[in-house]
């Protein structure tokens, strides 16, 4: 906590003496003009914290030619892979450097997939549907986080700390008609972003529609996506690849493909440099993240 309070002390700090260079820019002549332009860049890129700060982050081209504020986590402390686990569905079970386990929208019994172990110290659910909530195949009393209140007719505010783990949600809309329990017309629902080993993770959920700049501000600068592929509920593939290139993580994990090897293939040829992993379990720290954009195809139980 004294850590935090430092950085905030020091954020503001630098954005005040950033405001001053700015003033100095504006009013001085042009060889004093570059000079502040020079110190204010240095200060605008200097880093600002020592461990992950997934936002405010960096979203490439939206708006068209238009940056936005970045914060990148820095490396100063390497620490060991994070890993990443896929059982199917948009069921996943990530576990930071520290040993924090975290589940990620669990499907049900009915799903027909085999039922994990998975003992966990938190579980995230961004959608009220039993395909997607189904904590009664989880084992132990895990911290049950939602990114929805009031029954899913409100979006929740989600800032957690789960061992070395921060969640945080950014609200979307999701679904798009159909007829059973998964095919629940438009409504509201939650992506997740988890800050873990340095790296930024985000579970974008059952996503409908591409973010718009509020919710990628949210969302900031993400080294690994786990993207949903199924137009029947979601983005279908090839919107989804338009938005991952535009979103721009160095890692990116389909999911939520029903196992439909023409949507997969769909997907998959929006991209340069492909990935097909005979696991379900993907490892990944910031000393191995590669350049963006990668697939990684994990094989499910």
């Amino acid at each position: 906590m004294a850590h935090e309070g430092q950085d905030v002390v020091t954020i503001r700090l630098i954005g005040a003496v950033a405001v001053k260079v700015k003033k100095r820019f504006l009013s001085g002549n042009y060889p004093v003009r570059f000079l502040a332009l020079m110190a204010w860049v240095a200060i605008m890129l200097a880093p600002q914290t020592a461990g992950a700060q997934c936002r405010p982050g960096l979203v490439r081209n939206l708006p068209p030619r238009r940056a936005m504020p970045a914060a990148y986590p820095q490396p100063g402390r390497e620490s060991s892979r994070v890993s990443i686990e896929w059982f199917g569905h948009a069921f996943f079970r990530l576990i930071s450097p520290g040993g924090t386990r975290i589940l990620t929208d669990p499907f049900s019994f009915e799903r027909g997939y085999p039922i994990p172990k998975t003992g966990s110290h938190a579980v995230t659910i961004g959608k009220e549907t039993t395909n997607h909530s189904g904590l009664e195949i989880l084992g132990g009393k895990p911290l049950v986080i939602r990114g929805l209140k009031n029954g899913g007719l409100d979006w929740a505010e989600v800032d957690h700390r789960v061992g070395d783990v921060r969640i945080l949600s950014v609200p979307i809309v999701q679904g798009s008609g159909g007829g059973d329990d998964d095919f629940g017309g438009f409504g509201k629902g939650a992506s997740f972003l988890f800050e873990m080993g340095g790296l930024c993770i985000a579970h974008l959920g059952d996503l409908a529609e591409p973010m718009n700049p509020s919710q990628l501000r949210r969302l900031g600068k993400v080294h690994v996506a786990l993207v949903v592929l199924s137009p029947r509920v979601s983005m279908g593939a090839r919107e989804m690849a338009a938005f991952v290139q535009r979103l721009g993580p160095q890692v990116a994990i389909p999911m939520h493909f029903y196992d439909d090897e023409e949507t997969l293939a769909e997907f998959l040829r929006g991209f340069r440099r492909v990935r097909r992993l005979n696991a379900n379990r993907f490892y990944v720290s910031r000393r191995t993240l590669p350049r963006p954009t990668e697939i990684v195809v994990l094989q499910h139980n």
